[in-house]
């Protein structure tokens, strides 16, 4: 296989091929939205925040997330441990990420369940959770509390956000060890999509976790993925003005494909 080019220069896109690697990504995606909110010093930047942590707690009502990211950590830690036991694998390599594995996974074990009660019996939070649901909801005259806070100093905010997501913090670390391992795992192989289409097939025995495509940064179209345990079909779309109905490529598309399992 030819080097491929370096990641800084492309898009990447990415599709989970399972329930529980879909749920981490929305988790990750959530997280770095909080983060990047609270560094902010606006009040829209203050918002951004609060509405991830809004869509955070949300998710986390759904299920038992600490459960399924422990399942997960397990698996890998089984996994890891069979592949120290192959000939020709350098177990040194291996047993700091597994003694990783099992730390994050001790920890998620001792944290309380559920949402975190410093956040779940806020009432400040509980009153912004409540008005989301409706559209427009959180406007200053809905929550008159709300936009007093948002005028305070950045620092106080930032004070707040941070300890309100402080949280979830284990669970961002492992969100974040399960999909760094996971991207870690694929070997980039160079493809082609004929007239703007590609099916592949994917090894039976092997459960393929998720899929990731990536162009060039000056790419003009992008991928849509859909795929199962079995194969994947990637068609890749333009849409040279955002009104416009996308359609896809007439002409051959070179990208790079990796399947993603641990």
């Amino acid at each position: 296989m030819a080097d491929t080019p370096d990641r800084e220069d492309r898009i990447l896109f990415e599709h989970p091929l399972n329930e529980r690697i879909r749920t981490l990504l929305r988790l990750e995606y959530l997280f770095a939205q909080g983060e990047f909110g609270t560094a902010g010093e606006s009040e829209w930047h203050s918002r951004m925040a609060v509405n991830a942590l809004v869509d955070l707690v949300s998710l986390l009502s759904r299920g038992d997330l600490r459960s399924e990211i422990q399942k997960e950590l397990e698996r890998l830690v089984t996994t890891l441990e069979s592949l120290q036991e192959r000939p020709g694998v350098d177990g040194r390599r291996l047993e700091p990420v597994l003694n990783e594995c099992r730390s994050v996974n001790e920890r998620l074990r001792e944290a309380p369940p559920g949402i975190p009660g410093f956040v779940k019996d806020n009432e400040f939070l509980g009153a912004i959770i409540q008005r989301s649901g409706i559209l427009g909801g959180t406007c200053a005259f809905d929550l008159p509390g709300y936009h007093l806070w948002l005028q305070a100093p950045h620092s106080e905010r930032r004070a707040h956000l941070e300890r309100w997501f402080s949280g979830f913090q284990i669970l961002r670390e492992g969100t974040r060890l399960i999909l760094r391992l996971l991207r870690d795992s694929a070997d980039p192989v160079t493809e082609v999509a004929r007239g703007g289409g590609y099916q592949g097939t994917l090894d039976r025995a092997t459960p393929y976790q998720m899929l990731r495509v990536s162009l060039p940064r000056d790419a003009t179209c992008f991928p849509e993925i859909s795929g199962s345990k079995h194969f994947c079909t990637i068609r890749f779309l333009e849409q040279p003005e955002a009104g416009e109905r996308p359609r896809q490529v007439e002409g051959d598309v070179e990208f790079i494909l990796e399947r993603c399992v641990v």
